[in-house]
């Protein structure tokens, strides 16, 4: 559970408009940091960014990434959606020392059948 919320973007992207940062507190534990999500366009070139303010992603942190990965997708993929998958795949954004993946989450648009992806980085976890 997502405890609070600094700046709510919004529920879904219309146009080229990137999706927006916003900081939140991870799961009731008294000494969850504070996590940020990068405004990105969550495509394999500008993938979504999960990081702490100040800091390294520790180990212990690895604890929250899916469910911080399922936050962000509670935000921002439109309602009516239908998750179709979820796997490990590399991306187009190379970072110095770190590996080039992302954990792509595939949406079905009901009726059109269109796909909608969503990237969000992983080579910055430890």
């Amino acid at each position: 559970m997502i405890l609070f919320v600094f700046s709510l973007p919004a529920a879904a992207q219309s146009g080229d408009a990137p999706f927006k940062s916003f900081e939140v507190l991870g799961h009731g534990t008294p000494m969850s940091p504070t996590f940020v999500f990068s405004e990105a366009y969550a495509t394999s070139a500008s993938p979504v960014i999960i990081a702490v303010p100040g800091r390294k992603l520790a180990s212990a942190d690895r604890t929250f990434r899916v469910s911080l990965q399922k936050h962000w997708l509670s935000v921002n993929v439109p309602t009516g959606l239908e998750f179709q998958s979820r796997g490990l795949v590399e991306c187009g954004l190379k970072r110095e020392s770190e590996p080039p993946f992302c954990d792509l989450y595939v949406f079905l648009e009901p009726g059109t059948n269109k796909e909608r992806e969503y990237y969000i980085y992983v080579g910055n976890w430890p």
